[in-house]
């Protein structure tokens, strides 16, 4: 049945084929327990990193604490003053030659900047005529408009406080808009942006000031290193030395160099929604942006900033 090998050179290569099969066989099982020791070595140092990293986003959060817009300019000082500041009047009133339309310009402090003797303006063509390049117009600015028609049909005086800033005059380039309307029974009355009276409060909120500090047992957070996302009419993304409308700061609105956020310490993070140089938005009455934090081991915070839907006070909580 099997067949026997008498010849002695013939065994001895028999035996030969044998061992080199066997060392080949050790050889692939040795390769094979490697791949598989370095494989499970590789496993379990990606399943410790992925741990610690799912442990620091969990455990790494910034909480929010409050979120509070301003709606009127942040900028905005009674004492502050301008120069070269241009006053525009408007009237659908059917004002003829003969009529007298003088304008007094007073400073916060009631002293006179124009018109001591009135400044006589021309409104018998269409209706609109400027006063230009007035010097030391401050913060609150009252306008006195003094109506003498020829024919008596309206004889009087009224005033109007106007609350100036740099981006009040930057928005109104044909000058501070005043608009003067026949009230009837011989009286006139005037008018401006809401912006430019009721305290300036606006119909949006132009900056908003989140408050933050670290959820419990959290490690300390590098703030400048964290990215900071805001969803309004456009996308805004970035971290705080790449956005220029966004800062940092203390609880008293200064801005801090040192950005890490520890346990014993609230910062908050100040946002110009109004400035145009990175692309956020104001929110306007009623409106919502979201506003998220996704630190360097990416934990996430999202924030919605609220607007409410009737904004009378410099302040609004978001």
């Amino acid at each position: 049945m099997f067949e026997r090998v008498t010849d002695e050179e013939e065994r001895g290569q028999v035996g030969i084929g044998t061992l080199i099969v066997f060392i080949a066989m050790v050889l692939v099982a040795a390769i094979a327990a490697g791949v598989l020791i370095n494989t499970a070595g590789l496993l379990q140092s990606q399943a410790v990193a992925t741990g610690e990293e799912s442990t620091a986003q969990v455990s790494n959060v910034v909480e929010v604490n409050s979120a509070t817009g301003q709606v009127v300019d942040p900028d905005w000082n009674e004492e502050d003053t301008f120069d070269d500041v241009t006053f525009e009047f408007n009237t659908d009133i059917d004002v003829e030659g003969a009529d007298v339309v003088e304008v007094t310009l007073e400073d916060v402090d009631e002293e006179v900047i124009d018109g001591e003797d009135g400044t006589e303006i021309a409104l018998d063509g269409d209706g609109t005529d400027t006063i230009d390049n007035v010097n030391d117009v401050t913060g609150v600015t009252e306008v006195t408009v003094d109506f003498d028609a020829d024919d008596e049909s309206i004889v009087d005086e009224e005033s109007i406080e106007l609350r100036v800033t740099e981006s009040h005059i930057d928005e109104h380039e044909d000058g501070l808009p005043i608009t003067i309307e026949d009230d009837g029974d011989d009286e006139i009355s005037l008018t401006a942006p809401d912006n430019l009276v009721n305290d300036g409060v606006y119909d949006e909120v132009r900056s908003a000031s989140i408050m933050v500090s670290l959820g419990p047992g959290a490690d300390a957070v590098d703030l400048s290193s964290a990215t900071f996302e805001f969803i309004g009419d456009q996308t805004v993304r970035g971290q705080p030395h790449e956005l220029n409308d966004l800062t940092i700061q203390d609880l008293d609105g200064e801005s801090v160099d040192n950005q890490v956020l520890e346990s014993d310490e609230n910062l908050q993070v100040h946002i110009d929604l109004a400035s145009d140089d990175d692309g956020f938005n104001t929110i306007e009455a009623g409106d919502s942006a979201e506003f998220q934090i996704t630190t360097a081991d990416g934990a996430q915070t999202i924030e919605v900033l609220m607007a409410p839907s009737t904004l009378t006070d410099d302040a609004v909580s978001l």
